[in-house]
Order: C-alpha cells, then sequence, then structure tokens
C-alpha cells in the first residue's frame, strides 16, 4: 500500500509493485470488491521509520518499564540469559501470567486514548475493537480500575 497520501493506495503485490503495475483488486466467489475510493486502507505509519526489528526494541522496552524478570524478557525475545545467572533462574507460570496482563493492560489504555480522537473507525478490526472498549468505560467495572 503507498501511504504517502491519505488515506493510502492499494499497490500490487511484490514483485509487481516493485516494476510499477497498477493495482488490480483480487477477483473471485467470497472477495469482497474493493475500489480505490471505498479502501478501507487508511492505515499510516505511527512513526516515521518505523519497523517490526524496532518494535522488538519497543516491547523490549516497555518490558523493562514494568519490572519483567530477566529470565522471563530473555525467553520472550528469544535470546539466552548469560553466565550463572541463567542456569539458575527459571520462568515460572505466575510470571508469564503477569507478562500478559501487562501489554493488555498498554493495549487497553491505547484504546481508551484512541475513544478520545474517534469512538469509531473505517477498518472494520479497530472499530470493532473501539466499540468493546467504549462499553467497558460505559460499564460499571473496568479492565482498567482491576
Amino acid at each position: 500500500m503507498d501511504t504517502t497520501a491519505w488515506p493510502g493506495t492499494p499497490v500490487p503485490p511484490w514483485p509487481d509493485a516493485v516494476s510499477g503495475q497498477s493495482f488490480l483488486p483480487p477477483r473471485g466467489k467470497g472477495i469482497r470488491v474493493v475500489t480505490e475510493e471505498h479502501s478501507p486502507s487508511v492505515w499510516l505509519p505511527l512513526i516515521e521509520g518505523l519497523t517490526p526489528h524496532g518494535l522488538r526494541h519497543s516491547h523490549k522496552t516497555w518490558m523493562l518499564e514494568d519490572a519483567v524478570p530477566e529470565v522471563l524478557q530473555a525467553e520472550r525475545m528469544g535470546h539466552t540469559v548469560p553466565g550463572i545467572r541463567g542456569v539458575y533462574a527459571h520462568v515460572s507460570d505466575s510470571m508469564r501470567d503477569d507478562l500478559k496482563a501487562k501489554p493488555q493492560k498498554r493495549w487497553e489504555i491505547s484504546l481508551q486514548e484512541r475513544l478520545r480522537l474517534s469512538v469509531g473507525s473505517p477498518i472494520p478490526v479497530l472499530h470493532g475493537f473501539l466499540e468493546g472498549a467504549q462499553r467497558r468505560v460505559q460499564s460499571p467495572v473496568s479492565i482498567l480500575s482491576a
């Protein structure tokens, strides 16, 4: 997708995009026809230059901020803890449960911040998340207060 112009223009999959071929929407039984005028492709980069590897750096930083044990950080990142620390330190189920709760809380907070911009989105999956977050805000017990 070309994200240099709002809301983004679909581009053909590689290698056609590299050779400059024009976008041809997929056709066939069960495939919704999407035109450039009605494209749900409204994705823009969140941070200029952000890469999947850059997201690993962010994830590591969040784990440090959340005081996740070193041995669990290493397991999560696919690394090993060097030296004797790696021999005697082990990951427990409760550590994993705690780790799952921390990014979940960050996700819930990000949805609340996104709701302040707009209660909906033209991207169906995000719109569904926002609807769920809005319901939680309106309910007497919120995940964020737990």
